[in-house]
């Protein structure tokens, strides 16, 4: 009999573009378990509503119910031994919906992965009331493996459960984007670029003020926006902010783009600027994607972005735009910029691309259905 993985995730609409980082890792995950010779059946989670109208919000709690019944269902018809419940979860308030399906699994004796997707775990389990921690920690014991997209989980986890078996799973980049080799870097520009949703979470406005302040220094220095705005009242604010400084002419900005064209973006340019503060920010795909091209990244502490950098001399401690300024200042005065991006392509081809991810998640994977789960 062939192991068999029972898949929980929120995938979105399939006739769509994924929407945010949680979908687009749900359906990255599902084609690196298709890669691993493993029985795979999908339990997608319900799709979600376009606001929280008294409509929608009724058929929001429709859509929970049938999806748990599916669950369920799905579950008491399966096969139990050599079988796996694989959930992707966001915890936050979606963690008593996800406890209740972890739960369901293990009365009908299952072996549970419950994957933590996202930021933001610590914050919610210290700022969250009795019932939200009761309900987080019963999560975590529950669970027989947990998988964390951010090592700075780690330490809430084995707070909760010393005992548990932690397995590092972060987002990657897919073969087909990164280049081979290392892109080399225009000597007579430096070039900057923010790829991403434009938002005021985002900070987006810190990337033009911190421009702003660097143009008046060096005359090579230009900026690239890719991304599509979270409001027209946001986007005026932004180009008022571009008039105002007198540098349309080193200032470019588009609309977002694919993955084919965001490579042709990508391979000039010296710095990616970072300046989130989204709550829920986890391993930004964009992240790791600019640093596979050789990027410089200018980042918040914000989600999972330390562990990936790894190197805290990248990371602005303060939402300043000074200290933005002055950490590409510092890379710029000292000649670094050569010694620095190469660092970023080493560090995403060394632990972020498909092809490590996958042998990692195989050998986890065999390890539990050969060894864990066998005894």
């Amino acid at each position: 009999m062939k192991n068999r993985i029972y898949f929980f995730a929120n995938f979105g609409d399939w006739s769509k573009i994924p929407f945010g980082g949680g979908e687009v890792g749900n359906r990255r995950t599902l084609a690196l378990l298709k890669k691993l010779n493993y029985d795979i059946v999908l339990i997608p989670k319900y799709i979600r509503v376009n606001d929280h109208s008294l409509i929608n919000s009724i058929e929001l709690l429709f859509k929970i119910i049938s999806n748990i019944f599916l669950f369920a269902k799905t579950l008491i018809n399966g096969q139990r031994k050599g079988a796996i419940v694989h959930i992707a979860g966001f915890y936050g308030i979606m963690i008593y919906f996800e406890y209740l399906l972890i739960a369901i699994a293990k009365v009908l004796h299952y072996k549970v992965i419950y994957e933590m997707r996202g930021g933001g775990a610590n914050k919610y389990y210290e700022e969250g009331h009795f019932l939200y921690k009761f309900f987080f920690k019963r999560a975590i014991r529950r669970s027989d493996e947990i998988f964390s997209q951010g090592k700075e989980n780690f330490s809430l986890i084995k707070k909760i459960d010393t005992n548990k078996r932690i397995f590092y799973y972060p987002n990657y980049v897919q073969g087909d984007f990164y280049p081979q080799q290392y892109p080399q870097k225009p000597k007579d520009k430096i070039n900057l670029i923010y790829f991403g949703r434009l938002s005021k979470m985002k900070n987006t406005d810190i990337v033009i003020n911190t421009f702003i302040l660097l143009a008046k220094e060096y005359n090579n220095v230009y900026l690239e926006i890719i991304g599509n705005s979270e409001s027209q009242f946001y986007t005026d604010y932004i180009k008022s902010k571009i008039k105002e400084s007198n540098l349309e002419s080193r200032i470019n900005i588009l609309p977002a783009c694919n993955h084919k064209e965001l490579k042709k973006h990508l391979v000039d340019k010296s710095f990616y600027i970072f300046p989130s503060k989204e709550p829920r920010e986890g391993h930004s795909n964009a992240l790791t994607e600019a640093m596979a091209w050789g990027l410089i990244p200018i980042t918040t502490s914000q989600g999972f972005n330390r562990s990936v950098i790894e190197n805290d001399s990248l990371i602005v401690e303060k939402l300043d735009v000074k200290c933005f300024v002055n950490k590409i200042k510092y890379i710029i005065d000292n000649d670094l910029i050569e010694q620095f991006s190469y660092n970023s392509y080493n560090r995403v081809l060394s632990n972020y691309t498909d092809e490590i991810v996958l042998e990692k998640l195989k050998e986890e994977y065999d390890f539990l259905f050969n060894v864990k789960f066998t005894s």
